[in-house]
């Protein structure tokens, strides 16, 4: 018995039970891993399957009106406004409810732009903005999972467009240019993925490959119909792939890059199988189907709990926690999908124009945005909650910080002499992490603010991405981090360092192997040059100034269960002790300067006015830096006098 076809003599997809058994695998992946199930931790593939899902759907849906010249692109995002907006307008609308009640009011102001992205697509590219340097514990967003709704609505933005181009072109260059399209984003990927992965995690352009393999697969689905043997075998295969990578995958992974594929291809397979005739029994069973059909609602409100939570009690999901959020959860679905979603959008039902819950949702949409654009200029306005340190307060503290380096001499800088006028006698060079304006601020308030411009920094390896280790050096993929790379190579012996200054956090790691690399060949091409090392303080597994808002007081901040790394107690994690022992001249030693005794209860987590050590999880504040550095300055050791005279030995 042969299929029926359409007029083009290509299959039409019609409700394949099997897809909606993917979505059940894919969400429940997700929800799964955010609770923190052990097991299960690369369930954040589901979404990679969702993705390639979409892509089959849509194109499929797409290509097939395009053939038979009944598409519309203004029905085609009517249509998508009836589908997706209501639902993320009834979460946004609840989440900022309760947010505004269980937020402080800097995690609020955070919180109200990444709603205004959600409600308009752009989540994705506010919480890329976001990552890196002062990003704030993700667990704590209520919103974050949005971001793939916004590569979702922003590959819908231009994909009708680019289908119609190519179906112009004739079928053999349609499938030409979605393989060309395919090959080009997952090139991209794969290359951004080691030098900036959260580019490659968040933005669209690394992410199109997901949605044409999915227009791959289903053009494939189309033209071909498969023995049952061949779907089985396609199935099962499929099913093995996803299930990989939810069970092996991990937060050390590399992901998206080559990875990614993975799950993706696992996901394309099931999907060539499908088969209305011969659905899968693990796929399209009763339970498998409900759960696929309630997808869309259990993703966007399985999230906004677990954030919320977190936020409210400072702690880790616990087994209870786990079930009661679960259960919650699961009735919030419900209560969306049969409330909400199915109520404005009905599968298999075609509505034409804006009319009616378009134009509703679009109002709403404004509005909503509105308000939120005034929530996130004065947070603290809306905020229930009375809190120690105000979201200004906590952002001047963090600008602060960058008071002297914003302004100092950068190592690419030096052939500049009114920048750097300290490359003419006993300059003194910064190197580390995102720590390396501790050290910087530091010695600034050791010196009593005086010779500073003896001072430059290579400006922190963070933005350099993954480093390599090349011969007695190391690269960057990133343009701008290989231009400071080669600045300080280049001048390792043609200035004449005085002091080398290393600052990082965790400084004896195994991660911060290219920077001892880096050490060991300045150190041995400046044999004259003292290395001056700062130890470890405190770190915390969450920001230091949401522990203080929620509990009223610093002190916590060094105290269990908040202490992630406590360089008085080391962990294990200090592989590189000996090697940076060999080159090592001097030690700050933190906890001894301002530790009564190497137990963490006798450390200060403020200044003597009350200034905490830090806002974030452990970058010092400006004025804890000036603190550390009265406490140098206390101790006189033999490298201050020397650096205070500008002395070349």
């Amino acid at each position: 018995m042969q299929r029926p076809l359409t007029p083009t003599g290509l299959k039409p997809i019609g409700l394949l039970s099997d897809i909606d058994g993917l979505r059940a695998m894919a969400v429940i992946a997700v929800v799964l891993f955010h609770l923190r199930i052990t097991g299960l931790e690369g369930g954040y593939v589901g979404v990679d399957i969702f993705f390639v899902i979409s892509g089959f759907l849509i194109s499929g849906l797409l290509h097939t009106r395009i053939e038979n010249q009944t598409f519309s692109f203004s029905d085609f995002y009517a249509n998508r406004v009836r589908r997706l907006i209501p639902a993320v307008l009834a979460t946004v609308i609840a989440t900022t409810a309760a947010s505004v009640v269980l937020l402080q009011p800097h995690m609020l102001k955070d919180f109200a732009l990444s709603a205004l992205a959600s409600i308009f697509s752009g989540a994705n590219i506010v919480f890329f903005l976001e990552s890196g340097y002062w990003d704030s514990d993700s667990d704590l967003k209520p919103l974050l999972h949005m971001w793939s709704l916004g590569v979702e609505e922003q590959f819908y933005l231009f994909w009708p467009a680019l289908l119609l181009v190519l179906a112009q072109l004739g079928k053999r260059h349609y499938l030409t240019g979605l393989t060309a399209l395919f090959l080009a984003s997952l090139a991209a990927c794969v290359i951004y993925t080691p030098s900036d992965d959260a580019a490659a995690f968040y933005l669209l352009p690394f992410r199109v490959w997901q949605f044409c393999l999915g227009a791959m697969a289903v053009e494939v689905w189309r033209r071909y119909s498969l023995p049952l043997f061949s779907q089985q075998v396609l199935r099962a295969t499929g099913l093995a792939l996803c299930g990989i990578a939810i069970i092996s995958f991990s937060a050390e992974t590399q992901f998206p890059g080559w990875s990614a594929l993975i799950p993706s291809l696992g996901a394309a397979l099931v999907l060539v199988a499908a088969d209305a005739r011969e659905p899968s029994p693990w796929l399209s069973n009763p339970v498998a189907r409900w759960f696929g059909k309630i997808s869309y609602s259990l993703y966007l409100v399985h999230w906004p709990p677990i954030a919320l939570y977190r936020a409210q009690t400072l702690h880790e999901l616990d087994t209870m926690a786990q079930i009661g959020i679960g259960l919650l959860t699961l009735a919030m679905a419900v209560l969306l999908h049969y409330g909400v979603e199915t109520r404005f959008y009905r599968r298999g039902h075609r509505a034409t124009g804006w009319r009616g819950v378009p134009q509703i949702a679009l109002v709403v949409s404004v509005a909503g945005g509105a308000l939120l654009f005034s929530m996130y200029n004065n947070p603290g306005n809306y905020a229930a909650k009375k809190v120690v340190l105000t979201a200004d307060a906590i952002e001047q503290y963090k600008t602060d910080r960058f008071r002297l380096v914003r302004r100092s001499c950068r190592i690419d800088k030096l052939d500049n002499p009114k920048l750097c006028p300290g490359i003419l006698s006993s300059p003194i060079l910064f190197i580390g992490n995102s720590h390396e304006p501790d050290a910087y601020n530091a010695l600034w308030g050791a010196m009593g603010g005086e010779s500073y411009s003896t001072f430059i920094n290579f400006g922190s390896i963070n933005g350099c991405g993954s480093l390599e280790i090349a011969g007695d050096w190391v690269r960057s993929q990133r343009k701008q981090c290989q231009q400071r790379l080669d600045a300080l190579y280049q001048n390792i012996e043609a200035v004449h360092w005085r002091f080398v200054v290393y600052s990082a956090l965790q400084h004896l790691s195994e991660s911060r192997a290219p920077l001892i690399h880096m050490l060991n060949t300045i150190m041995t091409k400046n044999p004259n040059a003292e290395l001056i090392v700062f130890n470890d303080y405190i770190s915390t597994n969450i920001d230091c100034a949401n522990i203080i808002n929620q509990l009223g007081s610093s002190v916590p901040c060094g105290e269990e269960p908040y202490v992630e790394y406590f360089g008085g107690e080391p962990d294990g994690s200090e592989v590189f002790s000996e090697e940076l022992a060999a080159i090592t001249d001097y030690t700050v030693d933190k906890v001894a300067l301002l530790c009564g005794s190497t137990s963490i209860g006798s450390c200060p987590t403020e200044t003597s006015d009350g200034h905490p050590m830090f806002v974030d999880e452990h970058h010092l504040t400006w004025e804890f830096a000036q603190y550390l550095g009265e406490k140098i300055a206390a101790a006189n050791p033999p490298w201050l006098p020397i650096m205070r005279s500008g002395d070349t030995h």
